[in-house]
């Protein structure tokens, strides 16, 4: 893991993601391990990218509410087939809720994407704002050689709004049906 990309981070935040980064390894190998076919078995994990707040540098650590940032991560796999939740993925995630809350060997919550590098480089061509956000302030913390993203495309203001109005007549009526927070819930 690239260290110096991460010098903003203190040391232990730094472990820790090295620790949730050889997780996302080793449970997509023990995945792999179940399938039959050999075209199940040739799945790779090409890039990781810290994207969100720790990228940023703002993260939230609150104490007195409770409240913590999570590590937002994008897996980027060598093929949509290795991108499937259930079929890949569900594991490491429950490893990561049960590092968290039982074993406490991590202290932040993990919250990752997959996608395959056809696809992310496709979302970036297209200008697709949550994409080219992640490829301008990401942080690569690993990646294989030869696997480069594209330079993203630079949307139309009048194509970013229609995006924006899509995103949000998809998203909104189901956010209000979502249940409210009480009071000093967050």
């Amino acid at each position: 893991m690239p260290h110096e990309a991460l010098g903003h981070l203190p040391d232990n935040k730094r472990r820790e993601l090295e620790r949730v980064a050889r997780i996302l390894f080793d449970e997509f190998e023990d995945a792999q391990k179940t399938k039959l076919s050999d075209k199940h078995k040739n799945g790779r994990i090409l890039k990781l990218i810290l994207f969100g707040s720790y990228a940023r540098g703002d993260w939230v650590e609150d104490r007195k509410s409770g409240y913590r940032s999570d590590y937002d991560l994008l897996v980027v796999v060598n093929s949509e087939a290795f991108a499937d939740p259930g079929e890949y993925w569900d594991q490491a995630a429950e490893r990561f809720v049960r590092e968290l809350t039982v074993t406490k060997h991590l202290a932040t919550p993990v919250n990752f994407i997959v996608h395959s590098f056809m696809d992310v480089n496709d979302q970036l061509a297209h200008g697709r704002p949550f994409f080219v956000d992640i490829a301008r302030d990401g942080i690569v913390i690993y990646e294989v050689p030869g696997y480069p993203l594209v330079s993203p495309k630079t949307l139309e203001p009048e194509v970013a709004k229609a995006e924006a109005r899509r995103h949000f007549d998809h998203w909104f009526p189901l956010a209000r049906h979502a249940p409210q927070a009480r009071p000093g819930q967050h």
